[in-house]
């Protein structure tokens, strides 16, 4: 009998594209392990969790009882795989209640050094754990000798509109790309292309992914921004590729991918801008099935499946 796969913090809506075979060997579990949100288990998880051993019941302090005890259900044969864990000590103390036989992954799906303040030191005592690590980025993957696993995606769920409303369409926070975003849309509307731009203060007030997918549909070209110092893929790239739209992105290593096509990527400082309305408005060319298909959830989550 093949084993199960435990996931904590999925992103649901990717997910949700399994085929039934594989989505019925996977175990959804939400962050419980996140940062908690009162001063006093802060505190005390910060003193106490990872620092000296502590038995399961204790744990419940700072860990939902519920979600704990169904990952500990994992035995001999399964697998679990953790979305971007940080925190040695929170790491530690988990690790030592997992059975034996139980291989453990996490899966860092943003840049390591925004994700932690001493990444080498850091990511050597997580694997001296007994962890998996692996990366989105092939650079961090080279640099701090973990596994690159690619960025992923999945087919749409409903059909995508035939006819755009908009040109250019991003929607993200600012964070500090606030200049860049500026000055893109300056030279798009210059090119007289039509923009839909949603840049929320707070990721309170920002949409939800499936009004994202909606107005992204309604577009010809999205647009991919990446923070300074990344070179894996952002989920904007593939969402163009899955539903068929343009992309205009200032990450230059994205040539390196097999879906790679000037015709349908144009790279912001990199490409002329002389024929950018030209670019935007031009039909997109078709990428072989199978190349789509490497980048698939489907894909994807076969190299954690047990």
């Amino acid at each position: 009998m093949k084993g199960k796969l435990y996931i904590v913090s999925a992103p649901r809506f990717i997910f949700d594209g399994l085929t039934p075979d594989r989505q019925e060997r996977i175990v959804y579990l939400p962050d419980f392990l996140s940062f908690p949100k009162t001063r006093f288990k802060q505190l005390t998880r910060a003193l106490l969790v990872g620092r000296i051993h502590l038995p399961k019941k204790i744990l419940y302090t700072w860990f939902q009882k519920e979600y704990l005890d169904q990952m500990l259900q994992a035995k001999a044969g399964d697998a679990i795989l953790i979305y971007e864990g940080c925190n040695v000590n929170v790491l530690k103390a988990i690790r030592s209640l997992i059975p034996s036989g139980v291989t453990c992954h996490i899966y860092y799906c943003n840049p390591i050094h925004t994700t932690f303040k001493n990444p080498s030191e850091d990511l050597k005592k997580i694997q001296r754990l007994g962890y998996e690590l692996s990366t989105f980025d092939p650079k961090d993957a080279e640099r701090y000798n973990i596994k690159f696993a690619n960025q992923y995606f999945r087919y749409p769920a409903e059909d995508i509109p035939e006819e755009p409303t908009s040109d250019c369409f991003f929607c993200g926070l600012a964070k500090n790309r606030i200049h860049e975003l500026q000055a893109l849309k300056e030279l798009l509307e210059t090119n007289a292309l039509t923009c839909n731009f949603i840049i929320p203060e707070t990721a309170k007030e920002g949409i939800s992914y499936a009004e994202y997918l909606k107005q992204l549909s309604l577009s010809r070209c999205v647009i991919d921004i990446n923070q300074s110092n990344q070179t894996g893929l952002t989920r904007r790239p593939l969402e163009a590729l899955f539903y068929n739209k343009k992309l205009i992105t200032n990450n230059a290593d994205i040539r390196r991918y097999n879906f790679y096509n000037p015709k349908n990527i144009f790279i912001f400082g990199i490409d002329s801008t002389e024929f950018l309305k030209e670019f935007v408005k031009s039909p997109v060319d078709k990428i072989p099935e199978q190349i789509r298909q490497q980048y698939d959830i489907n894909t994807w989550i076969d190299q954690y499946l047990p």
